[in-house]
């Protein structure tokens, strides 16, 4: 009975011109925050996925998160002792070796992004400090 509901409305909002809202039954992937398309949030991606620092260096990621809803990003290192990172996503490198960093929605901690945060022993001489995807990171 429940099915045939959640069918019936997906039909009659195709018919209205809207895009139905089936989170977790097999779309997207995407959350929906009150039924309007408007609110409909796409699953989180971390800007770089792979980052290579020095010891030493830091970097910003970022997310794709709609600019409403930056402030609810929660961002965690895996690795604290490799990489730190700050509430705004900003990393720290502190020892060599390899981090896991986490982005998630403070209201949907069910879903996450990551990064891989490979740091090299090399002290950051301030040239060339990070790089993403095989290019190079501005001084």
């Amino acid at each position: 009975m429940i099915i045939a509901l959640v069918f019936a409305a997906a039909i009659l909002a195709c018919d209205q011109g809207a895009a139905p809202q089936l989170a977790g039954l097999g779309g997207t992937g995407a959350i929906s925050r009150g039924g309007t398309s408007n609110d409909t949030i796409q699953p989180l991606i971390v800007n770089p996925g792979q980052l290579q620092l020095a010891l030493g260096a830091t970097f910003q990621l970022t997310t794709n998160a709609p600019a409403s809803l930056q402030n609810q990003v929660q961002w965690n290192s895996l690795e604290s002792t490799i990489a730190t990172v700050s509430a705004s996503g900003l990393v720290s490198a502190v020892a060599p070796g390899t981090a896991t960093i986490v982005a998630r929605y403070s209201f949907d901690t069910t879903r996450a992004a990551t990064a891989t945060i490979n740091v090299v022993g090399t002290p950051n001489t301030g040239d060339r400090a990070a790089s993403a995807g095989g290019v190079s990171g501005a001084p």
